[in-house]
């Protein structure tokens, strides 16, 4: 295809971005710092100095989770404040944390979050969810494929007696992408199967069941594998029309006809198709895909000729 979004790993491991975007952790030091009337160089006191406290409020530099874990202490405060986990959660403590922060992409925040969470007795769950999310993160952070992939393969095989099939499909989903990413074909596809095989077996036809279908074929359309990125992409669409899912259904779309216009095998009735994304781009607001469909459009409309001469 000749037009495509291409963008860090984080794309391919986290949902669409979330107009939702988290509190900033300055911002809660300087708010609770004032409540307790505490100056910045009494808080930055045997932890780090004035200058540090000053650039972490102004949210310039992110606090390691020691440096962290000190500041919360000496404003009688626990770690959680500062992402705002409620006390209590029925499924996982931070887990919500957690997704807001991928959604928005903030990485190096959601690093810290998540390693003073390891630090702390959790269950066996949490465990795996910190782990995949930790190794989500240290690939966009660290560019560390090799250390995150160990961890993810890790995971992969650990029995904790709980089913998530969400968080199973999304681990293997993880590690096709960062196998991709390093050369790694034959072990991407057997990830990649696994994930749809734990689809399928559980009956999972949801958001996250789309995106692995969707970010998938993103690679495969990056990797000019046409044919396989048609068959993927046609999976995720035929998974949003049995099941009612908006999801990425537009995105979907755009991979489906540009990979078929790629293979000299679009059709008049795939413009349809192209004509039906693109509104719901539009009507979504999503000014880069707007602009992908709009040049595909444009291309497709110059091929179009030629296609009336050749019936």
């Amino acid at each position: 295809m000749r037009y495509i979004i291409y963008s860090t790993f984080s794309e391919y491991c986290c949902n669409e971005g979330s107009e939702d975007v988290p509190i900033s952790i300055g911002d809660k030091v300087i708010k609770r710092r004032k409540e307790v009337k505490m100056t910045q160089a009494e808080l930055a006191k045997d932890i780090c100095t004035q200058s540090q406290v000053s650039r972490i409020e102004k949210n310039e530099i992110m606090p390691s989770s020691e440096t962290l874990f000190l500041i919360a202490n000496k404003l009688n405060v626990s770690m959680d404040y500062f992402f705002g986990v409620e006390k209590v959660n029925n499924i996982i403590r931070g887990k919500k944390i957690c997704q807001d922060y991928l959604e928005s992409r903030e990485f190096e925040t959601l690093e810290v979050f998540v390693d003073a969470q390891l630090q702390t007795i959790i269950t066996d769950y949490e465990y795996k969810y910190f782990n995949w999310v930790k190794a989500v993160c240290s690939a966009y952070t660290s560019k560390d494929l090799e250390a995150s992939i160990q961890r993810l393969e890790e995971l992969a095989d650990k029995d904790i007696g709980v089913k998530d099939p969400d968080l199973d499909a999304s681990i293997f989903n993880s590690l096709a992408i960062f196998y991709r990413n390093i050369g790694e074909l034959h072990k991407a596809d057997r990830a990649i199967e696994k994930a749809k095989y734990i689809i399928r077996n559980n009956e999972l036809y949801n958001d996250t069941a789309v995106k692995v279908y969707y970010q998938y074929a993103t690679l495969l359309m990056i990797s000019e594998d046409y044919h396989r990125c048609l068959e993927f992409a046609q999976e995720g669409i035929n998974m949003c029309l049995d099941n009612n899912i908006m999801y990425l259904f537009d995105r979907l779309l755009y991979l489906y006809c540009g990979a078929k216009q790629d293979l000299n095998n679009i059709s008049v009735r795939d413009k349809d198709l192209f004509i039906l994304g693109y509104g719901l781009a539009k009507i979504k607001n999503d000014i880069d895909l707007v602009e992908l469909y709009e040049k595909e459009l444009t291309a497709f409309n110059n091929l179009l000729p030629k296609m009336e001469e050749a019936t």
